[in-house]
């Protein structure tokens, strides 16, 4: 492993495109430019994939239903997404990053790391770089925001300050200060359990968790997590920018076309559609061949509340999807079902250095 002095040499980006889906629509129908539109399923049972900025001003959000964005902005206009037109430009974008380095990660299909410590190009200034770089991405007609720093969390942190087309950079000596002056539901993997458990023992800012005891943070959030929590927050992540990512699971999820009421309705439904196609996606024509970490059943009903149900286990098995679809429908409360998802982690080769846990 990389000494800290050596670590805290490197120059790492992360480059953030705005809005990815709207803007690539607006690419091909710029008459979109200036009305406020979202790109996924517009009636009761679709769902907003992303949304423009006009569009979000009006409170529009990714994840939202179609149904609720129409009411907070009655004028919204709905695009059907388009994935394989995404992925082609990600792959045009992805063009012009390996053209000024060869070491870039593609995190999603939307975000991009880049190591620039040994960048020659203007200066070796990082900062100009990523200026150049979202400059030749703006005449493609896509805006960018970009994050700069030393390692791999900060640089993700600090694109977010800018959006957007902005970037803003953290300097090596000022990693500790920008950490501590965070809320802790900026941090990596902290989601609103943690954050709710963390808050109600005292701790708001990276600042009470750089200040904090080791010991007590495993107490409140347990072993794993809560050091995990101490390394973010006290600045070390030595993970390297990888031109080779590593899948960690795989998955699949439907929105049901009506409301499922009955158990029976989603057992039928994992045995003809989901658990056919998870063990396609997987490649493997026998499941107890899939070597995996843990097997997951997701719910959410129509509250829109949902519900996941996790297991550890060697191999995968759909006799254990269907246990844990119990599991998961004993929580509806008398609620419908409109959404089942299926999943499995896989298991992985470099855990130790892994800093993408999820901290609930």
């Amino acid at each position: 492993m990389s000494s800290p002095s050596l670590l805290n040499t490197r120059k790492i980006a992360l480059l953030d495109l705005d809005a990815f889906f709207a803007s690539a629509e607006v690419l091909r129908d710029p008459s979109l430019r200036h009305r406020p539109f979202a790109v996924g399923g517009g009636s009761e049972r679709g769902v907003v994939a992303t949304a423009n900025y006009l569009a979000r001003q009006y409170g529009v959000r990714s994840a939202m239903s179609g149904a609720h964005a129409r009411r907070l902005c009655p004028q919204l206009h709905f695009v059907k997404p388009d994935h394989r037109y995404y992925r082609e430009l990600s792959r045009q974008v992805l063009a012009v990053l390996t053209a000024v380095t060869s070491v870039v990660e593609p995190a999603s299909i939307d975000e991009f790391y880049l190591d620039l410590t040994d960048n020659t190009l203007h200066q070796g200034s990082a900062s100009l770089t990523m200026d150049a770089i979202r400059s030749q991405l703006r005449e493609m007609g896509l805006t960018a925001s970009a994050g700069i720093s030393c390692q791999k969390m900060v640089a993700k942190i600090a694109s977010e300050e800018r959006k957007p087309d902005g970037q803003f950079v953290v300097p090596p000596a000022q990693v500790l200060d920008y950490l501590a002056q965070l809320s802790l539901k900026r941090i990596p993997g902290v989601g609103p359990k943690s954050l709710e458990r963390l808050q109600n023992a005292g701790f708001y800012t990276g600042s009470d968790i750089q200040r904090a005891d080791l010991a007590r943070l495993q107490r409140l959030l347990g072993d794993k997590a809560g050091w995990l929590l101490f390394q973010r927050c006290t600045g070390h992540d030595p993970r390297a920018v990888v031109t080779e990512r590593i899948r960690k699971s795989i998955g699949c999820e439907e929105t049901l076309r009506h409301d499922f009421q009955h158990l029976r309705q989603l057992e039928q439904f994992l045995d003809q559609v989901l658990l056919p196609q998870l063990q396609k996606r997987t490649g493997q024509s026998r499941w107890q061949d899939i070597a995996i970490k843990s097997q997951t059943v997701k719910l959410k009903f129509s509250d829109f509340q949902q519900t996941t149900v996790s297991r550890t286990a060697k191999s995968a098995s759909p006799s254990l999807f269907y246990q844990l679809l119990r599991e998961a429908w004993e929580r509806r409360n008398q609620r419908g079902v409109r959404l089942v998802g299926l999943s499995i982690t896989l298991p992985d080769p470099d855990e130790q250095l892994q800093l993408e846990l999820n901290l609930d």
